[in-house]
């Protein structure tokens, strides 16, 4: 059965909404339902919301960094979504004076085409384009649903909320892609690369199996590049399979993201609504299939078998099973990608697991606030799985329908990741706005279903919006940082590049990275892809400067705290 007609039998089957809060939660009833913002005229810049940012129909709105951000859109969408739509990160060498300096230029200005501006194509201007992969996609995408949904609900520029709204149609695209590629319902890349673009040269793509029909590689490892899988739909396209759960929930939070902006919203047509659904359908519904061992909650490749990083089922921890292990980190991924999946997909099947299954019999919300294991691991923590931690708990809290179950997810992010009682070097010091801005969802309630309902952490704001405004400016080329010299190093204690007194711990993080003893600034930390699964005590990170980031990190906490109401 080809992928196609597969997802059509899964979309037949979807016939009543995610959220029922019956006692029988395959029934149809709908009981939690999207909030709905009042229609606002384009062009009006009038609306009676207020997001945790301030727009700029209210007051404090700090022009400074609404005007950052559109210079990064700017960046973004012209370059580093080229070719792909989506995320990736782009090499343009030191040496290529003139290049760099049309590329600032056009961030400069306020034109939003960098071919039409410059005269050139955007591979003369790029050394290399980077991969595609499904936690920097996954979050662009979310960024670009939130941005889309603000200026919509808060009246801006007509062409502003059409462009915008075009950028989010291309995003559906691509989420269609991810899973379409693999050639199995519920399938989904790891990330994919375009044929023709610099980067993918050299690449070379392994079959899923021998002429014996054994599954290759032998061993399954983090990542095979394949060709399409689709059917021929996307010929000029390679993918990554063994998709993990970083990459997975990234995706996710896509789905989600693009979902809750597009679900009543008549610019985008009915069929693309149902498809998205219908593919949200699949890739939960792979994840109720019980695995060769004996468990769900597994990612599976159509070679076969189980991912590298496969596993989110809360009787693990990483890569093996441990029955009984009651692993809350796996607890709280599980159950906002499943929850976030129902709310997309409004598969009553889906539902019922989510509610009887992971809920009601397994409990992963409690076992996520009792358990949480291996995300705080003091001076050896490896901030991916924060960030992963982080995203589970905003996809719980934001789009579990259930106000109890809820409650104890929103707990859980407060005791279990934010501040943990008695312990040190904790998300509450650190400055990374991805988790400040979970925890102050959290904590003030509000989800995709109701307002909030306490007040705003005003504390845990400030800290979010303070690093967003440390972000170097647009175009994001790397810069070159090095904070301490060996004789600092030497003595445990150094001036960083901004002035920041640092006291070293020394080459004591995880992977033996040098580390501070004390967060440092947004603005003077070494460049990072994607700040959010990056260390915010790592004192050193050399670049040759050559790098032009993407700002993924900044676009989807910046467009978050717009989009949240308060």
């Amino acid at each position: 059965m080809n992928y196609e007609r597969s997802v059509a039998l899964v979309l037949a089957a979807i016939v009543g909404p995610a959220c029922t809060g019956e006692a029988d939660p395959t029934e149809a009833a709908f009981r939690c339902r999207t909030l709905g913002a009042k229609t606002v005229a384009c062009g009006k810049n009038s609306y009676e919301w207020r997001g945790l940012a301030a727009g700029p129909g209210e007051l404090p709105f700090d022009a400074a960094l609404a005007e950052h951000a559109t210079r990064l859109e700017r960046q973004f969408h012209g370059l580093n979504a080229y070719g792909t739509d989506v995320t990736a990160d782009l090499s343009v060498a030191v040496t290529r004076v003139e290049e760099r300096k049309l590329i600032a230029d056009f961030v400069a200005g306020h034109g939003w085409d960098f071919e039409a501006f410059a005269g050139r194509s955007v591979p003369s201007v790029v050394d290399g384009f980077g991969k595609t992969a499904g936690m920097y996609a996954g979050a662009g995408i979310a960024a670009d649903a939130f941005r889309y949904a603000t200026l919509r609900d808060q009246g801006a520029e007509c062409a502003d909320i059409e462009r915008a709204r075009q950028y989010l149609a291309a995003d559906l695209e691509v989420l269609h892609k991810v899973t379409a590629i693999t050639g199995i319902p519920g399938g989904v890349a790891r990330g994919f690369m375009q044929k023709e673009l610099a980067g993918s040269a050299g690449v070379e793509t392994t079959p899923l199996f021998d002429e014996n029909g054994a599954a290759l590689p032998i061993e399954k490892d983090n990542g095979t590049w394949r060709a399409d899988n689709s059917g021929g739909t996307y010929p000029d396209t390679i993918w990554e399979d063994s998709c993990s759960r970083d990459m997975f929930s990234g995706w996710v939070f896509g789905y989600a993201s693009a979902w809750e902006a597009i679900h009543d919203d008549p610019a985008f047509a009915k069929d693309k609504k149902a498809r998205l659904q219908a593919d949200a359908s699949a890739i939960g519904r792979a994840l109720m299939e019980v695995g060769a061992q004996g468990y769900d909650l597994e990612l599976k490749d159509p070679d076969g078998r189980r991912t590298y990083h496969g596993i989110l089922n809360e009787n693990s921890i990483d890569r093996l099973y441990v029955d009984g292990a009651q692993n809350g980190f796996n607890g709280l991924l599980a159950l906002g990608s499943v929850a976030a999946l129902a709310y997309v997909s409004e598969d009553p099947t889906l539902n019922a697991y989510l509610e009887k299954n992971l809920i009601r019999e397994r409990a992963l919300h409690t076992i996520a606030r009792d358990n949480m294991l291996g995300v705080d691991l003091g001076v050896k923590s490896n901030y991916s799985s924060y960030n992963m931690a982080f995203l589970g708990g905003w996809l719980a809290v934001r789009y579990l329908c259930d106000e109890d179950v809820r409650s104890v997810a929103r707990e859980a992010v407060q005791v279990a990741l934010y501040d943990r009682p008695g312990q040190t070097r904790q998300p509450l010091e650190q400055k990374q706005s991805f988790f400040d801005l979970g925890y102050v969802a959290a904590v003030s309630g509000t989800s995709a279903f109701a307002g909030p309902s306490a007040a705003v952490d005003q504390a845990a704001l400030a800290r979010a919006l303070q690093s967003l405004a440390e972000f170097e400016p647009p175009p994001y080329f790397a810069p070159v940082r090095v904070n301490c010299d060996a004789g600092e190093i030497a003595a445990g204690k150094c001036v960083a590049d901004d002035g920041s007194a640092l006291v070293l711990l020394g080459y004591v993080g995880r992977g033996d990275e040098l580390v501070a003893a004390e967060p440092l600034p947004m603005r003077t930390r070494p460049p990072s892809n994607y700040h959010w699964r990056s260390n915010p005590y790592a004192v050193d990170s050399p670049s040759d400067g050559s790098e032009l980031l993407s700002g993924v990190d900044f676009r989807v906490a910046y467009w978050m705290a717009r989009f949240t109401k308060r």
